[in-house]
């Protein structure tokens, strides 16, 4: 298996213009891993398979994993107010502020705002003072009505974990998951880095490296700071394939933790992210069989998780480009799932020239912060306008895939993640636009 692999990583890489690359995979008993490629271009490092590279988002799993141990512990009932445990907390609305909980937040339904990306300073109180910054978010939605991504909800998580163990993210992370789940390979904190391999990011199509390594410690629970390994995200998966007990043994979650972390809580409007989203992690429904999972990117790197219970299989791939990682993960698994898994992995949607939609139904404006939409139509056809702070404006055609979802005729809209653009319409109107994972409300 390890041979194929690398031959995987080696022409996927080279075809997709990525700088280093790692895959690892585990089947029952049988591990293997592969690395191809460069860590760092500007000195010429090889990438290892002990090589760290920023996971993004994924770690969203991590801090979700960690709110659910104190869940076991019965510190915290995680359909309990987050207010009982954070007094101080003050979101858009006070409505929200009393009604949020710890499920809201893990399962992507707080109605909370993606956030900013700020940095809120390098100190071990840089979680609270992000979490003082959501007061002046309006939110996109109430708590548990609709479904919206959020960097913000997942460092709310974080500040909980803070809150009930009196350790600071990072160290918490280390003690209670990072160790006893044997990921030796897995570090938050910059001070941690001398002692490893590390990849740094890289550019597409010029291969430039990437001058920052994170844009905020404070965002750390969300997937700003934590570096890792293909090989070691496949040890992170391989918990929940073994109902919270690491390899050696040591139990790390509750088997009830593991049940509920992959139990559907909501529908994800556009499709082609996920299916639906649990607690922490995603699912998606591949020729019939449960896949869940997370994805990330940040400044410096790019990754994917996937687990499948019915198959007793974990993958991972991790890339230090990171504006190729989807693209790239997508290829892995599209050589892998239906080949070695037994699995038909769905080929992208395509548009559908017949159906016929009510341009009213879509038009106006919607926002997140730092974002907004305007979407429009001309002809019966719609397009959608695009402003995003430190970016380039751009515009794009909405070609209809069916059932309130559309395909960008220009993938940059996406950030070249392949994701589709949908709407959630009560009452016939649509009040939230979905660009994939991001969620933003109407405000005209």
């Amino acid at each position: 298996m390890r041979t194929q692999l690398q031959q995987i990583a080696d022409e996927l890489a080279a075809e997709l213009g990525i700088t280093g690359a790692q895959i690892a995979l585990a089947r029952g008993e049988e591990f293997a891993e592969a690395a191809t490629g460069l860590a760092n271009a500007r000195l010429g490092t090889e990438m290892t398979t002990g090589t760290l590279i920023q996971i993004g988002s994924t770690t969203k799993v991590h801090t979700a994993a960690l709110v659910m141990q104190l869940a076991g512990e019965g510190l915290l009932d995680i359909d309990r107010p987050v207010a009982d445990h954070l007094p101080e907390l003050r979101l858009g609305d006070e409505e929200s502020t009393r009604t949020v909980t710890p499920r809201h937040l893990m399962a992507m339904t707080s109605g909370i705002d993606n956030g900013p990306y700020a940095d809120t300073g390098r100190g071990d109180d840089c979680v609270a003072a992000y979490a003082e910054l959501l007061a002046d978010l309006p939110m996109i939605f109430r708590p548990g009505t609709a479904y919206g991504y959020s960097n913000a909800s997942t460092n709310l998580s974080g500040l909980l974990v803070e809150r009930l163990t009196g350790l600071c993210w990072d160290d918490a992370l280390r003690e209670r998951l990072l160790k006893p789940a044997g990921l030796s390979n897995s570090v938050s904190l910059p001070e941690e880095l001398p002692f490893h391999r590390v990849a740094v990011g890289h550019q597409p199509d010029t291969g430039e490296v990437v001058p920052r390594w994170t844009f905020s410690r404070g965002a750390g629970p969300a997937g700003s700071t934590l570096a890792s390994t293909a090989g070691d995200l496949v040890r992170f998966g391989r918990l929940f394939l073994r109902r919270g007990v690491a390899e050696d043994g040591t139990r790390v979650l509750p088997e009830a933790a593991v049940a509920e972390m992959q139990t559907p809580q909501v529908d994800v409007p556009a499709r082609w992210f996920a299916d639906s989203w649990c607690v922490g992690p995603y699912l998606k429904r591949w020729d019939g069989v449960d896949v869940f999972g997370h994805s990330g990117t940040n400044l410096a790197g790019s990754s994917t998780l996937l687990w499948v219970p019915e198959r007793d299989v974990v993958v991972a791939v991790v890339v230090n480009t990171p504006a190729r990682g989807y693209p790239f993960a997508d290829a892995v698994f599209d050589a892998l799932f239906p080949a070695h898994f037994g699995i038909a992995k769905p080929r992208r949607p395509e548009p559908d020239p017949h159906v016929k939609i009510d341009p009213r139904r879509y038009t106006g404006r919607f926002e997140a912060h730092g974002i907004d939409y305007t979407v429009t139509a001309d002809s019966g056809n719609l397009t959608v306008g695009y402003r995003a702070e430190g970016e380039e404006p751009l515009t794009t055609a909405l070609l209809p895939l069916g059932g309130d979802r559309f395909l960008p005729a220009d993938n940059a809209i996406t950030g070249h993640h392949n994701w589709d653009i949908a709407f959630t319409c009560p009452n016939g109107r649509a009040q939230l636009l979905h660009n994939g994972a991001f969620t933003a409300r109407r405000t005209t």
